[in-house]
Parts: C-alpha cells; sequence; structure tokens
C-alpha cells in the first residue's frame, strides 16, 4: 500500500508549493552561516538537522559534497589496528 502524503493547509504553501516554513528556515539557516567556510558551514547546517540534498541547495554545492565534508569531520583515531601474528 503506497504512502499517504501529509495534506498541508493552503494557508501554510507559498506560490512556488515549498511551505513558508521551510523558506524561513532556509533564510535563517543562510545567515547563521553567511560567513563561514563551505565545510564548516555544511558540517554546521547538518548538525542542526538539515539533510544533504537541503544543504546542497542552500550553499549551492552537490550533495556529495556535503557527504564528502561528513566524512572528513570522523576523526582519524577511531580505527581498531589488529595486531600481526
Amino acid at each position: 500500500m503506497a504512502k499517504q502524503k501529509r495534506k498541508v493547509a493552503a494557508a501554510d504553501k507559498t506560490e512556488a508549493g515549498v511551505p513558508a516554513i521551510d523558506k524561513i528556515a532556509g533564510a535563517l539557516a543562510l545567515i547563521a552561516v553567511k560567513e563561514m567556510d563551505t565545510d564548516k558551514a555544511a558540517l554546521k547546517l547538518d548538525a542542526i538537522g538539515f539533510g544533504a540534498d537541503e544543504i546542497a541547495a542552500l550553499l549551492d554545492v552537490g550533495p556529495n559534497y556535503v557527504n564528502v565534508a561528513r566524512h572528513r569531520k570522523k576523526p582519524a583515531g577511531k580505527r581498531v589496528k589488529r595486531k600481526a601474528g
């Protein structure tokens, strides 16, 4: 059975079909990361809770760029080394 989409009230939608609250959140996110480097901005927006596609749209980069920034953030010392023998 297909999932039913949540209905959004007509007052909550703007002319582009995107809810107004999403546009406001995007604008505030851009203000929060205004002077940051793109990597740091991507990580900050990721920590806030934006998805890779949303971050990519806000920062004008690809979603893969966001995933690479996440990967670079991980500390290198977390790998488990096996002993020889």
